[in-house]
């Protein structure tokens, strides 16, 4: 499976270094590549994050070759202009539609919700941005809950934190209960249960 994170200025690193981390022991244990991760940015090379680390994007919006089984979007401190990351924003209202699975981590959900990609579901952010994610975007039916919800293929998370549940939840679809306890158990912070709430639609 193909699997896109998207990098931009200022994303927070945690948010893809989890999941990363997530879908590699999933390869692990898997015995192969079953997750093929592209990092993709605005353009190849160094992406600086928001605490400074610079990530190297694999590949360019401009390059990369849709669809993709799984996108995931992370936050960052500053993201919710709709002046920001436009090229990313068109990227996503493009592609989004032919992928197969849309996932978004804290307030990366202001990005999906600015490609029009979330309009009538119900999405999840951080807590301290759900409010102004419900009065951007009227037509989302935002929850503040905390942790991961699932609407359909369309999977957010409310915290930087929830980014490592929320691929979890991801894997445990492709890989059973089983592995994603496995998979859980190795990070020590966790439970090996760590569900995404559905909404059945």
């Amino acid at each position: 499976m193909r699997v896109a994170m998207m990098l931009y200025a200022g994303f927070q690193l945690l948010e893809v270094s989890g999941p990363m981390e997530v879908f590699h022991q999933a390869n692990r244990l898997y015995g192969g590549v079953l997750y093929e991760a592209h990092l993709i940015g605005p353009s190849p090379g160094p992406v600086l994050s928001s605490n400074g680390t610079v990530v190297g994007a694999t590949a360019c919006l401009f390059d990369t070759l849709p669809p993709f089984d799984i996108v995931v979007v992370p936050g960052s401190p500053v993201v919710g202009s709709a002046r920001e990351h436009r090229e990313l924003v068109d990227w996503l209202r493009e592609a989004g539609p032919n992928t197969r699975r849309l996932a978004c981590i804290s307030n990366g959900a202001f990005l999906l919700a600015q490609a029009g990609l979330v309009d009538g579901r119900c999405l999840t952010t951080h807590w301290r941005d759900a409010r102004r994610l419900a009065a951007d975007y009227p037509r989302v039916h935002v929850m503040s809950n905390p942790g991961c919800l699932k609407d359909g293929n369309l999977y957010s998370s409310g915290g930087a934190r929830a980014g490592i549940p929320l691929a979890l939840a991801l894997v445990r679809e492709d890989l059973g209960e089983h592995a994603a306890g496995a998979i859980g158990a190795a990070f020590s912070t966790l439970p090996p249960r760590s569900a995404a709430r559905t909404r059945n639609t």
